[in-house]
Parts: structure tokens; sequence; C-alpha cells
């Protein structure tokens, strides 16, 4: 970013950054609360940047903050946005779109993460596929979040209509949380509906708000 020359990556640095970062997940107070992340890996998820900070990319932000909830909640299940087995899935792209498990635990490191999530093939993003199917397999979850880059769209079932039917199937009043990392005008939030919230870019408070709407707390 600074001149056009490159400088040789000092191994000490990277280490320090990467310890600094986990260190300030005690920030983040836990909720307690049991997660379903569903990431979307698309490739338009490495263009363009978040809150105007150089080089840090939907999917780079998408990845920190999938770890920040993978070390702090105890129970947290993150999969991707994935294409269907002989085809891209989506909307256009023929098939079906599927989900792909993504093993994050304590000790992955955010590099490591961005590599996990690039390699899964892309698919459409359909933000009702985590709850059909958290809903399909019998998985108890109270809150399920959404990173996209506002290149989203409903599927055959609206995620309103997905969450409505598994609040009523399983008994839990589950939360939806969507968070695009791009402002643009985009919800498939119903407004009406106190468990759904759309977050829209990204700054350091965006951790405390999600866990104190997934903790009931407003």
């Amino acid at each position: 970013m600074r001149g056009g020359g490159e400088w040789p990556v000092v191994p000490a640095v990277v280490e320090a950054l990467d310890r600094a970062f986990v260190l300030a997940f005690a920030a983040v107070e836990p909720s307690g609360k049991r997660f379903v992340l569903g990431l979307d890996v698309s490739g338009s998820m490495d263009a363009g940047v978040v809150a105007g900070v150089p080089n840090l990319t939907p999917r780079l932000a998408t990845a920190a903050m999938a770890l920040v909830t993978t070390r702090t909640e105890a129970r947290t299940t993150a999969l991707a946005f994935s294409a269907a087995r002989g085809g891209f899935g989506g909307q256009w792209g023929g098939g079906e779109s599927g989900l792909t498990p993504l093993t994050f635990s304590g000790g992955t490191r955010l590099d490591d993460a961005v590599k996990t999530m690039r390699a899964v093939p892309m698919g459409g993003t359909d933000c009702a596929l985590p709850i059909l199917w958290a809903t399909r397999e019998g998985v108890e979850a109270d809150v399920f979040v959404v990173y996209t880059d506002n290149e989203t769209w409903a599927g055959r079932v609206h995620p309103v209509q997905a969450l409505r039917a598994y609040r009523e199937k399983t008994g839990i009043p589950a939360r939806l949380v969507v968070v695009g990392m791009t402002a643009t005008r985009f919800t498939i939030a119903d407004p009406l509906d106190a468990g759904m919230l759309d977050l829209v870019g990204f700054d350091a408070s965006a951790p405390r708000v999600m866990t104190e709407f997934a903790a009931g707390r407003f």
C-alpha cells in the first residue's frame, strides 16, 4: 500500500500480531448461546474493502468475525455456502446451493481460516440454508448468523419463513443476524420481528452488539 516494492515478511511480527488478535478476544463477553454461522465464500468476497480499511476484504473480515465467535462461544458450528455436486449451485448456476462444514477451532489462525474459506467451491448465498439444515438435522441453535458481502438472495424458502418454521418445530425462540460486510441496500429480515437483526458495515463494536442481541438484551 505504501510504495511499489515488496518487503520480506518478518515471522516474529506476524506471530506478535496473531497473538494480539487472539488476546483481543478476551474483551468479548460470551453469551453462552448456541450459534450456527453461515459464511459466504463466493469470489466477490475477495473484492473491495470493508469500512474503507485498506486490504480488509469481506472474506478477511468474515474469517475474523467467525473466529471471534468460535473462540468465545463454546457451542458454535460454522458452515460455508457451497456449490452442489455437478453444478455451481445458486439461482443461475444450476443445481442447488449446499453447505460445507468448516473445522474452525480455538487454535485456528486467521490466515488459515481465510485459506480454508477460499478452498470451498462457492455456491449461491441462500441465507435460509443454515436454518433449513438445522431444522432437517435436528440441530439446536439459539442464533443463526449469516456473513455476506450483500450479493445475497432468497432461495426457494425465504429466511424469515425458514426461521419461523424452525421456531415452531423446535420450540426454540431462535434469532437471526445477517451481517452485510459492504453497505448496499438490502434486507432479508422482517423489521417487525424483534428476533431478527441486520448489521451493515464493520467496526470494533460489532461483536458486542451481536453478543447483546444473542443474549436477548435488546
